[in-house]
């Protein structure tokens, strides 16, 4: 074990300490000591003062010392591979160039927290992602403002075109109320969730299967569900999105709606209000044998009886056939 040792100069008065090291010999099979002065003592205060030498080694000992931080990488090693297996990583890269790392570390946040983007910063200094250095509100809000109208359209055109390889969207829609002021598309309408604010409506298509999110867009709160049909065919008109089957609940059904879907050829499975006459009468003449045998079906596990039949659908200038099924349990 090192000690010290203090030897005072008699010429110069300094009283210097030494450090002194022993070990064993093993050639001389003797134990030899070695010193080394560390500092002195300081004449007024008594106090030891170390040696340039030691204070310099000491200093480069701790810069040669790393900083340990630990970096959370569970999340982004699922997310990695789930963005390339959707393709959403080159999708984003090819619509954003310039910024789809940025881009898709909010996707991360959002996926892992779900939080307000204000909180993405402090996220991204303990998490590994796509963008590897954090990003502040500032950058983010630059993004954000800097995504035009055209270049979204450009990301779910081809984002729907990737899902309907091998998908059946479901179209619907739903409101979200807010407290805004500021933002055109609040206003008073039907409150799903019987809250007495103004609201947006924010219809989507989903893939049925995966259950994906396809494409989005925002409707003023006070628009109806039956109101948003033509827009929705206007808009995949303008995708240039075809061979569509539409799968709409009756909050969509009118007869302007029929129209408008029968003139284009589409098909679609909608779901028809039980107070329409026609429906009513439909009813009363299979009721009595809807229970039969032949109309047993059992579908994801329930037991349905189901009656499908043809029923002339009456336009101005044209006759035209549709199907329904009525079915009771």
């Amino acid at each position: 074990m090192p000690y010290r040792l203090h030897h005072l100069n008699k010429k110069t008065g300094v009283t210097y300490v030494y450090e002194s090291v022993s070990h064993w010999d093993k050639e001389k099979q003797q134990a030899r000591s070695t010193q080394v002065c560390i500092g002195k003592i300081d004449p007024t205060t008594g106090t030891f003062i170390p040696s340039k030498r030691i204070t310099q080694s000491v200093l480069h000992d701790k810069e040669s010392i790393g900083t340990a931080t630990a970096t959370i990488v569970g999340p982004s090693l699922i997310l990695d591979e789930m963005s390339k297996r959707l393709g959403v990583a080159r999708l984003l890269k090819a619509v954003f160039p310039a910024c789809s790392a940025q881009i898709l570390t909010m996707v991360y946040y959002l996926a892992c927290q779900g939080g307000p983007l204000s909180q993405c910063e402090s996220w991204t200094k303990t998490h590994e992602h796509p963008a590897t250095k954090p990003l502040t509100s500032q950058r983010i809000s630059e993004i954000l403002g800097s995504i035009s109208t055209g270049a979204k359209q450009s990301f779910l055109s081809s984002w729907m075109d990737k899902i309907l390889e091998d998908e059946y969207l479901c179209y619907d829609i739903t409101s979200i109320s807010s407290y805004s002021a500021f933002n055109d598309y609040i206003r008073w309408g039907h409150n799903r969730d019987k809250e007495k604010l103004p609201q947006l409506n924010l219809a989507m298509l989903f893939g049925q299967k995966s259950k994906l999110p396809v494409y989005y867009h925002r409707i003023p709160g006070n628009i109806t569900d039956v109101q948003t049909v033509h827009n929705l065919l206007a808009t995949f008109k303008k995708l240039d999105i075809k061979n569509l089957h539409y799968v709409l609940d009756k909050g969509f059904y009118s007869k302007k709606n029929v129209d408008e879907l029968l003139e284009r050829k589409d098909h679609f499975t909608l779901s028809v209000p039980l107070n329409n006459l026609w429906i009513q009468k439909a009813i009363d003449e299979i009721y009595d044998t809807i229970q039969r045998p032949e109309h047993y079906r059992m579908i994801d596990d329930e037991v349905l009886y189901v009656h499908s039949m043809l029923r002339p659908w009456e336009k101005i200038g044209d006759v035209v056939i549709c199907t329904f099924t009525t079915t009771q349990r």
